[in-house]
């Protein structure tokens, strides 16, 4: 997923603060697409996965963090996207947004009061911020049983290629065993988060 998957996220969310920003500037959904699909094409349908964001957008990313610290927000919005993807000087979401003919500095003036009419909405009461460690500690067991789930799935796998259907079939009961753990995982993550 590139910076420009953001920007048509921004453009096609039109009431909050970066989608109200883009559209001062007359940028439509179907503009913003066609520029797209010219940029980089268009792809066949493929089944939902993970899509890993490219390192432009994960910049993008970590600049609207930094924008919305800098303003003392306790959330990243559209507004801050937006003024992550008017930094960029590079790329595709940069190229269109050049295309448009958004000036950066007028985008930045627009955006910021845009997220200043919109307002800092409080975090909800219910959120409690975990210790660092114990996210440290969340993370390094996902990855921990990520692999193991990978490993296990490669022995099933090794097994039945061999013929080794009594292998293969303990690799599967292993790997559901890791699934049902991560799916408990993932629930615990959630009620804990409240998300």
């Amino acid at each position: 997923m590139g910076a420009e998957h953001l920007l048509l996220g921004l453009v096609h969310e039109e009431t909050g603060p970066g989608g109200v920003t883009l559209a001062s500037f007359g940028l439509t959904l179907a503009d913003a697409r066609s520029a797209v699909a010219a940029a980089v094409g268009t792809g066949a349908p493929k089944a939902p996965s993970h899509i890993p964001f490219t390192p432009r957008a994960k910049h993008v990313l970590e600049t609207s963090l930094r924008e919305s610290l800098q303003l003392r927000h306790a959330h990243v919005d559209s507004g801050h996207l937006l003024l992550g993807l008017l930094s960029e000087q590079e790329g595709v979401a940069a190229d269109i947004l050049d295309h448009v003919g958004i000036d950066r500095a007028e985008g930045r003036r627009r955006a910021l009061a845009a997220i200043d009419a919109a307002g800092e909405i409080p975090p909800p009461p219910e959120a409690v911020p975990q210790s660092r460690s114990a996210i440290d500690g969340a993370n390094m067991r996902a990855r921990n049983l990520a692999a193991e789930l990978s490993q296990a799935r490669a022995a099933k796998d090794a097994a039945l290629d061999a013929g080794d259907f009594a292998t293969a079939t303990a690799m599967r009961q292993r790997e559901k065993v890791l699934i049902a753990e991560r799916d408990r995982m993932a629930t615990d993550l959630r009620t804990d988060g409240r998300t």
